[in-house]
């Protein structure tokens, strides 16, 4: 029944049976709804076949690549960020010493040891990519096993720094062969 504009029923005081059915609103000025694109507009024909009998005309896209689902992506970052957890290793630093996009033939690489600040004896490398002495390093781990220089836990593991080792090698022996031309231009110079 029909009772005007301006009445409404209560229907809080009507028995449970005759309160089934569809919900109404109380707030009739707002209105939600929702879509759910379980099927992206995506030519099947075309996908599966690589024809489409519609041609240009077919409303929907014709692609055949594959995508994954969010929980596929999210499925394997999770499992990548798990390996590199597990063996320790940052995005932008790898274990061996090489980083991502390194083009220079080690330029970044430092001088001195940055605890005893003196020129390197035996060089390691640590989990978080920072280069010390090893005698250094083992007596400031047996104090702390975090890094001296960021902070980083190392749990005590110490790589080899072969890229540090070359450049030292390299570096010797240019300041050996600039000894020599020193010295051969002395000689030339008192004769």
């Amino acid at each position: 029944t029909f009772l005007g504009k301006g009445e409404k029923r209560d229907e809080s005081n009507l028995p449970k049976a005759m309160r089934t059915g569809p919900v109404r609103v109380m707030n009739s000025n707002v209105r939600s709804m929702a879509r759910f694109d379980y099927q992206p507009d995506i030519c099947k024909d075309y996908k599966e076949t690589g024809f489409c009998g519609y041609g240009d005309n077919c409303i929907y896209l014709h692609d055949r690549g594959d995508y994954k689902s969010g929980w596929q992506l999210e499925r394997e970052w999770d499992a990548a960020q798990k390996a590199k957890k597990k063996f320790g290793e940052r995005e932008d630093f790898r274990v061996d010493g090489s980083s991502e996009g390194e083009g220079s033939s080690g330029d970044d690489l430092p001088f001195a040891c940055m605890i005893c600040r003196k020129e390197f004896v035996d060089p390691i490398l640590t989990r978080c990519g920072h280069y010390f002495c090893e005698k250094c390093a083992l007596a400031k781990a047996k104090k702390s096993k975090r890094c001296f220089a960021c902070g980083e836990n190392t749990q005590g593991i110490f790589n080899s720094a072969p890229k540090l080792l070359a450049k030292l090698k390299e570096k010797k022996e240019r300041s050996g062969e600039q000894q020599e031309e020193q010295e051969e231009q002395e000689q030339q110079e008192e004769e």
